[in-house]
């Protein structure tokens, strides 16, 4: 069997590496070279998270484990009438490094070993003109997704961004605690995500502001980068760390703060999306969707790249089951992915709206009791967890009966596993910006 895989994002890219461990014929379609990558703009700024790394081991990949390129504690503050802040770390430790370097060293990868990478458009013409010569072709990103596959209204909650996105790699900021993601929430603003990543540079620190449509941090992130009067745009963005996060501008320098560079800069808005899964090519071959191709996420639960990675395994280990291809494989890869995925899009879209009751009364109880800001860290990387225990008060209530370390008026109580009583296992995925596809 031959499969075809549109777009070279981490969703293409690991689909095709584990295809090739499992012996399976694949061509990689890419929009760009490995060296135009490397060269380019920002892509995104991903943080891949414990599950994944794990996956990268499966795919046996063993690149950036240095402590550098790690972040091994998050903090979470609500700012307003009612502040509050907990610390909630990632184990094992999430892994910053640009994609400009990840994704070009997994293309060289995935070629040492074999494989061939077509360097194209990536439209609808070109998933057509694979289906001639392929069992199944899958679309992990470019203009294919779009084109193929229409967006699926009964589970699209947003039509339009949710958040004006500025975000970017900066030098100059210091760390409250060393090696950490920290994430600022102001409701009704937005949000800031500062984190530490690792770049072709070396390190420098990812500064993202996230503003609410229309609200005062707003303006703020449409303000262009102008080279020839950088100061302008670096002094709007410590306005507003000034007005809404003043722990975090007293830890810039202003004599060292700044872009690394004005390719470091993404701005625009992400417009949640769920599309259809699958379509028919030709009377025998079926187009399928993976990653940012069926999903897109905003960025504030950091869940879009680990996602991708979640599902081309699965859908790998489908395809290595066998034909037929048809619509019953398709129909059933859909469904072996939405449980996960689901999840995913349910928990972004409550982060994305004014918080429930239940959100800040868990917030309020992690920011008392570390017991629950660790269980609450776990589900980050168990997106299934992380909304069964958010989405509804009765459902936050039982998961905090389990989990604090002293419930009020028992005695302590030892955590189980909160995806048990979901119904899955847990899959041991926060720091995601993106102001488009990958």
């Amino acid at each position: 069997m031959r499969i075809a895989i549109i777009g070279d994002g981490i969703s293409g890219l690991h689909l095709a590496l584990r295809l090739q461990q499992l012996d399976i014929d694949v061509t990689l379609f890419g929009a760009k070279s490995p060296e135009a990558v490397r060269n380019g703009r920002a892509l995104n700024f991903v943080a891949r998270s414990g599950s994944t790394r794990h996956r990268e081991e499966l795919l046996g990949l063993d690149l950036w484990a240095s402590p550098d390129t790690l972040a091994e504690a998050r903090t979470v503050t609500v700012h307003g009438p009612e502040p509050l802040t907990f610390r909630a770390d990632p184990d094992p430790a999430y892994s910053m490094v640009d994609f400009r370097l990840y994704l070009p060293a997994l293309v060289e990868e995935y070629l040492a070993r074999g494989g061939r990478h077509l360097v194209t458009q990536l439209t609808a013409r070109t998933a057509h003109d694979a289906a001639a010569d392929h069992d199944l072709v899958v679309v992990a990103g470019g203009r294919a997704a779009g084109e193929l596959f229409p967006r699926d209204p009964e589970r699209s909650p947003f039509d339009a961004p949710q958040r004006v996105l500025c975000g970017g790699l900066y030098r100059g900021i210091g760390e409250a605690v060393p090696h950490s993601i920290e994430f600022h929430v102001m409701p009704g603003v937005g949000e800031v995500l500062r984190m530490p990543f690792h770049c072709a540079d070396g390190h420098v620190d990812v500064l993202g502001l996230e503003a609410v449509p229309g609200g005062p941090l707003d303006p703020l992130c449409r303000t262009p980068y102008d080279d020839a009067d950088p100061g302008r745009f670096h002094s709007v963005v410590l306005d507003a760390l000034h007005r809404y996060v003043p722990d975090l501008r007293e830890r810039v320098d202003e004599r060292a703060f700044g872009l690394n560079r004005p390719a470091d800069l993404v701005q625009g808005g992400v417009t949640p999306v769920v599309r259809r899964a699958w379509r028919p090519l030709t009377d025998t071959t079926y187009a399928l969707a993976v990653g940012d191709a069926w999903i897109v996420n905003d960025p504030i639960t950091a869940q879009g790249a680990n996602l991708g990675s979640h599902c081309a395994l699965e859908i790998a280990e489908a395809i290595a089951a066998g034909p037929p291809f048809d619509d019953a494989f398709c129909r059933a890869a859909e469904e072996r992915m939405r449980p996960f995925a689901e999840s995913v899009v349910e928990w972004t879209a409550a982060f994305l709206r004014p918080p429930t009751p239940q959100l800040l009364e868990l917030f309020r109880a992690a920011d008392a009791d570390p017991a629950v800001a660790a269980a609450f860290a776990t589900n980050f990387d168990d997106p299934p967890a992380m909304w069964h225990s958010i989405a509804a008060p009765e459902r936050t209530a039982a998961f905090l009966a389990e989990v604090r370390s002293t419930p009020p008026g028992g005695s302590a109580s030892i955590p189980s596993s909160a995806s048990a009583e979901a119904g899955t296992s847990r899959t041991p995925q926060w720091a995601d910006l993106t102001a488009r596809p990958s």
